[in-house]
C-alpha cells in the first residue's frame, strides 16, 4: 500500500482552480479562501497545515463566499490534502485531475507536492 492509500481525509483541505487560473482553498465547514494573485511558491502543504493546526494563514488570502466556489461553474477541485495515518506531521496531497492540465499558478503552488510524487 502506498502512502497515499493511507491518507486520512477526516480533516482535509481541497484546492480549487478556475478557468482563469485563480486558486482557492476549501476547509471543513465550507471555510473558503481565495489565494490572491501569487500564492506561495510550492507551499500548499505548509499553508494548509499552518491554517488547520495553528490558525495562521498567508496575508494574501481573503475570505470567499462559499456559494461562489460551490455553485460557480468555473471552479474545479484539483487536489486534496490529508494526513498520512492521521498524523499532522505527515501531510500528503492527492491530485483529483491530471497534473498535465494544471494552470501556471497551480503548478507553482503545488511544486513541492508534484516533486514528492517522483
Amino acid at each position: 500500500m502506498s502512502a497515499l492509500d493511507r491518507i486520512s481525509f477526516n480533516v482535509n483541505a481541497e484546492l480549487y482552480e478556475n478557468c482563469f487560473g485563480e486558486l482557492a482553498i476549501r476547509f471543513p465547514g465550507d471555510f473558503i479562501f481565495h489565494l490572491g494573485l501569487e500564492p506561495n511558491h510550492g507551499q500548499f502543504q505548509r499553508d494548509v497545515v499552518n491554517k488547520m493546526e495553528k490558525g495562521m494563514q498567508p496575508k494574501e488570502w481573503s475570505a470567499m463566499p462559499a456559494h461562489e466556489l460551490l455553485f460557480g461553474t468555473n471552479w474545479q477541485c484539483i487536489a486534496t490534502l490529508g494526513y498520512q495515518d492521521g498524523d499532522p506531521a505527515k501531510p500528503a496531497v492527492a491530485f483529483t485531475v491530471d497534473t498535465d492540465h494544471l494552470g501556471a499558478q497551480a503548478l507553482i503552488y503545488l511544486e513541492t507536492a508534484l516533486h514528492s510524487r517522483h
